[in-house]
């Protein structure tokens, strides 16, 4: 898929909500619902643009995502919103954003991580149809 460009700021947020809802839908209930069983509520953190973002699934297998969140926290994954662009669209991944500092996981034990893993690939798809649908059509 060609890159779009990087949502400002005041679209970012609009593109991460449209691209859980999109998870809810590409991913399995099945596998969602494992999913659960491991953790309800990971927060996204994006420093570079102030925001965060809770990603939950219920133990029956509901995606959706909320701006705040006052309940428990499972796991924190902070990184730049710019890294997170640039892994969706290949120009890096999380591997490397992970080992050279750019990307960090806390309060996710590691054993649950890697399951939180299968729901990378289709958050980085559903992140770049958002940008698509959002942004329109790169040039």
């Amino acid at each position: 898929m060609p890159e779009s460009p990087l949502p400002d700021s005041q679209l970012f947020p609009a593109v991460m909500e449209r691209a859980m809802q999109l998870v809810g839908q590409k991913v399995p209930r099945s596998q969602l619902q494992e999913i659960a069983t491991l953790f309800h509520t990971v927060c996204w953190e994006f420093p570079d643009y102030g925001l965060k973002r809770y990603f939950l699934v219920s133990d029956d297998g509901e995606v959706r995502s909320a701006a705040h969140w006052s309940g428990v926290v499972d796991g924190v994954v902070t990184l730049d919103a710019s890294t997170f662009h640039a892994a969706a669209f290949g120009k890096t991944s999380f591997g490397l954003a992970f080992f050279t500092g750019r990307l960090r996981v806390s309060g996710i034990h590691p054993v649950k991580l890697g399951k939180f893993m299968p729901l990378l690939e289709p958050f980085l798809e559903s992140y770049q149809q958002a940008c698509q649908e959002l942004l329109g059509k790169p040039a």
